[in-house]
């Protein structure tokens, strides 16, 4: 990992051409586009020039933005004439970063445009999670930047963060003291994802670069190890390849990616120092799925599981007939969940009801009850620790919680198609 630091100092004084037909290698469309560049930069376990070598991928895409660093081949891919109407709302959105695009005469996403396009709602994503845990401003913007940690991985970690941290930091009320606090959403380095066609590309990815023998999507914690110490966070990335996964529309691409970089961005928030409760990590990803488009849902396996089986478009009508035949976790079942494995159907469509609650709920609650349980003292998600969160942000005990939720699900009006 030494060697991947010293060159991506390296990449940062480089000039990198690129071909890409949205930005032109024009500093000021790139600017107004939220475009930061298109590599080469550390990615992965590795970075992103390697990572093109090594699965012999000529086609692969680099884009960096403001938080994020996508990697990945695409098809183009032509818009249904029934998916005409969100398209044209999307892409005149996205259109104000790129005012040379036509939304109406656009009819085929070309690769370019699409990982410019999942960056963009990336970046959405990230404001959209940020507003939902109660900052209205980037708490994290004023912390060290990359090259800080960079420094820091190569002399001395401790010393040169802290440094930092008296000299220069000045943290925002509620971001806890801990030295390794960085700019992206907690993390010291960018959120990544890689986003594939063949299965072959990803398993090789995830053989050669951290030795899983699959090729599901994944999830992945990047960490530094200075000096041969215990191991300190430096990103969260998400990689997939569509053809295994079956996925052939681009809104289907899309909650996959918002799916897991949700999760990301959850595990990541106040630092990656432990996992989220389970339940609220696939929760808050079907969250955001099921608001962007309800045919598409991911559902997270174990790993060496088997594909999940079970599906549904309704989500409401789903949790509305869970809860009258009385086949509910409970809050306090959802909470002992330690893996994937543990959750069936119904706990996915009650998780994603349990979340959806607490917000509408009251949003101001909702910020409180995540930021206790992530700065939790402990460094865990047990199931005292969301208890307390639970006490403390809503006053509620597991019981009263479940009998709100409840009230909650029968008032509920099941959408007519």
């Amino acid at each position: 990992m030494m060697i991947s630091l010293i060159i991506l100092s390296l990449f940062s004084a480089q000039a990198v051409e690129s071909e890409c037909t949205m930005c032109l290698n024009d500093p000021k469309r790139m600017q107004q586009a939220g475009v930061v560049g298109h590599g080469p930069y550390l990615f992965f376990t590795s970075d992103s020039e390697n990572i093109t070598q090594h699965i012999k991928n000529k086609k692969l895409m680099w884009v960096e933005t403001e938080h994020f660093r996508f990697g990945g081949e695409l098809k183009s891919w032509k818009i249904p004439v029934k998916d005409k109407k969100p398209y044209l709302a999307e892409l005149s959105e996205f259109a104000k970063a790129f005012p040379h695009l036509k939304p109406r005469k656009i009819k085929t996403l070309d690769p370019w445009m699409r990982i410019h396009l999942m960056a963009w709602r990336a970046e959405n994503a990230y404001q959209q999670i940020l507003g939902m845990f109660g900052w209205q401003e980037d708490p994290f913007a004023s912390l060290p930047t990359e090259d800080i940690f960079i420094d820091a991985a190569e002399n001395g970690w401790s010393e040169t963060l802290k440094q930092h941290w008296l000299e220069a930091e000045k943290r925002k009320p509620g971001l806890p003291q801990w030295l390794g606090l960085g700019q992206y959403f907690g993390m010291p380095m960018k959120h990544e994802v890689l986003l594939l066609i063949k299965e072959s590309d990803i398993a090789a990815i995830k053989r050669d670069y951290i030795g899983l023998l699959d090729s599901h999507p994944q999830r992945w914690h990047n960490d530094w190890r200075p000096f041969g110490e215990n191991p300190v966070s430096r990103s969260m990335w998400f990689g997939l390849a569509t053809e295994p996964e079956k996925i052939k529309h681009d809104r289907h691409l899309h909650n996959a990616m918002l799916h897991n970089v949700i999760i990301n961005l959850f595990d990541a928030y106040m630092l990656y120092l432990y996992e989220a409760p389970v339940w609220m990590r696939v929760g808050l990803g079907h969250y955001f799925t099921q608001i962007n488009d309800k045919r598409f849902n991911m559902y997270d396996l174990d790993e060496g599981s088997i594909e999940f089986s079970e599906d549904s478009k309704e989500w409401v009508k789903s949790i509305k007939t869970i809860v009258a035949k009385d086949d509910t976790h409970g809050f306090v079942n959802l909470s002992k969940m330690r893996s994937y494995g543990d959750i069936d159907f119904n706990a996915h469509v009650e998780s994603w009801s349990k979340i959806v609650f607490m917000y509408q709920h009251s949003p101001e609650k909702f910020a409180q009850w995540i930021l206790v349980l992530k700065n939790n003292p402990s460094a865990t998600a047990n199931l005292a620790a969301q208890r307390d969160a639970l006490k403390v942000a809503y006053g509620w005990s597991f019981m009263r919680a479940d009998e709100e939720w409840t009230t909650w699900v029968n008032s509920l009006v099941v959408p007519k198609k």
